[in-house]
């Protein structure tokens, strides 16, 4: 049997249907392959179709992310991808630059980190995770 390179097995499905069930108000799934951005969009349509209320963002699809904290306080939700390699390179954590403090200081219910064997081991990795993780925050490491 020959197994398609782009077959998928319904983490991304699961992990939001999660994020639906638990009713999760500001998601961020963190990865460390920033190209799965387009999967976890279209993902995103098949999830939440029904559920108004619920955004999605990302650098490159749907809402900014200062768009979607002006949508949450007025009670909408969302979900934010980011790239692990990004988030590294702040100062807060570890790196060189001074970037990604707003989603350093948000307060999130859920973190998703997809593909959790790849770039979250490092000394800066798991200080990225520290970071994002408050007390109430919960966590789902997806690998594949």
């Amino acid at each position: 049997m020959l197994w398609n390179a782009k077959m998928r097995f319904g983490k991304t499905l699961s992990a939001l249907q999660v994020v639906k069930e638990k009713d999760f108000s500001r998601t961020l799934i963190l990865t460390h392959r920033p190209v799965v951005d387009d999967g976890w969009f279209e993902d995103f349509g098949k999830i939440f179709y029904d559920c108004p209320y619920y955004y999605y963002g990302s650098r490159n699809k749907g809402e900014q992310f200062s768009t979607l904290e002006e949508l949450a306080k007025n009670g909408s939700k969302y979900i934010y991808f980011a790239s692990m390699q990004d988030l590294r390179g702040s100062d807060l954590v570890g790196g060189k630059f001074d970037k990604n403090i707003e989603l350093f200081n948000a307060t999130w219910d859920f973190l998703i980190i997809d593909e959790a064997h790849e770039g979250t081991k490092t000394e800066l990795g798991q200080n990225v995770i520290k970071e994002l993780s408050k007390s109430d925050t919960k966590v789902l490491q997806l690998s594949g």
